[in-house]
């Protein structure tokens, strides 16, 4: 079944792309799902060539299916490309989000995802990961989000321990805009965290807007830990259904 879901995702992600660093194409997600929910998204993220490194691209497809106001069912299918090689297909993964506290009852919106990746090579580990998301309205114009994942690799060259990440982003609405924050942190396994400079750490500015149903999200990353990136251009583009 992943095989033909890989297939049919990487022909789509072909279709729309000519085009040492791994391009970040993740989001400190929201918890919210909303009954009726059915949408495209992709997702496009570049970091540059900085002595050293290698240049690297990075772009994702997602379609989602909202239940019900609890769950959601999503696909994803990514390609890659470093340098001047090719675009390769590098993973399909499922994801389903339960969301369990909203906004108008609790005060605040909670859920959890469940997610299994499939890698594209025989020789690159699989992994599971489960996923904690939150977000606030801390009144009208303020918005603070955050993100926890534990994650592991099973399957050829997996690593011990379980993958920890963290997320967070803080925004403010302008007008028909929302600009704000956003943190990631790559904190590496449990069986070896490594210091600051070893774990992937990454911040930068985004700005959200709408372009008819068109929903825009751009973000430009810092690395602020010798293990993170330069810098990172990225692009999300969300199309309801």
């Amino acid at each position: 079944m992943f095989r033909v879901m890989r297939c049919g995702l990487a022909a789509l992600l072909l279709a729309l792309a000519s085009a040492g660093a791994a391009a970040n194409t993740s989001s400190v997600f929201s918890p919210d799902v909303d009954d009726g929910e059915r949408e495209f998204e992709y997702r496009a993220s570049y970091v540059p060539e900085d002595g050293a490194i290698e240049s690297a691209f990075s772009h994702r497809l997602h379609y989602q299916h909202a239940f019900d106001d609890t769950w959601r069912i999503r696909l994803i299918g990514s390609q890659n490309r470093r340098g001047d090689n090719s675009l390769t297909y590098n993973y399909t993964r499922l994801e389903l989000q339960q969301q369990y506290l909203e906004d108008e009852k609790h005060g605040w919106d909670a859920a959890v995802r469940y997610e299994l990746q499939i890698s594209d090579r025989s020789d690159r580990p699989d992994r599971v990961r489960l996923a904690w998301t939150a977000k606030w309205d801390i009144n009208e114009d303020w918005q603070l989000r955050g993100n926890v994942l534990l994650g592991r690799q099973f399957g050829e060259n997996a690593g011990s321990g379980a993958l920890v990440e963290t997320r967070s982003q803080i925004t403010r609405k302008l007008g028909s805009l929302r600009l704000g924050l956003e943190m990631f942190n790559d904190l590496n396994r449990t069986t070896d965290f490594g210091d600051w400079e070893e774990q992937g750490r990454q911040i930068g500015p985004v700005v959200k807007f709408r372009a008819g149903n068109l929903s825009v999200f751009g973000s430009y990353l810092v690395g602020v830990s010798s293990s993170a990136e330069d810098e990172n251009f990225r692009m999300l583009l969300t199309y309801p259904l």
